[in-house]
């Protein structure tokens, strides 16, 4: 079973473990979760499936972005300014030099 990681970033100094429990028991994920559970409308078998299909698609997505070209700086700078400022101006030339060899 995946279990969500609780993020914690306010400071504990005002807050007891016991706090902390009680409301992870309020959970709404995992209580919707026991919820479908109890329904029959999921399942450790389904969560699974889901997972490892989520894998496959975010390897495929990770694959299609590199084998998408790299863009140019040039490209950058032009799609972002329609006028560019003096020293964009300078930097834009320098890389199209570079660019361009």
């Amino acid at each position: 079973m995946v279990h969500i990681q609780w993020l914690v970033t306010i400071p504990t100094r005002y807050r007891s473990e016991d706090l902390d429990s009680e409301w992870e028991k309020k959970d709404p994920i995992v209580r919707f979760r026991k919820y479908l559970e109890s329904k029959n409308l999921w399942s450790e078998e389904k969560e699974n499936e889901v997972v490892d299909k989520a894998k496959e698609e975010i390897k495929a997505a990770i694959k299609q972005a590199d084998s998408t070209p790299k863009q140019k700086v040039t490209d950058l700078i032009s799609n972002m300014y329609e006028e560019l400022p003096q020293n964009l101006r300078e930097q834009y030339e320098e890389y199209s030099a570079k660019e361009s060899k």
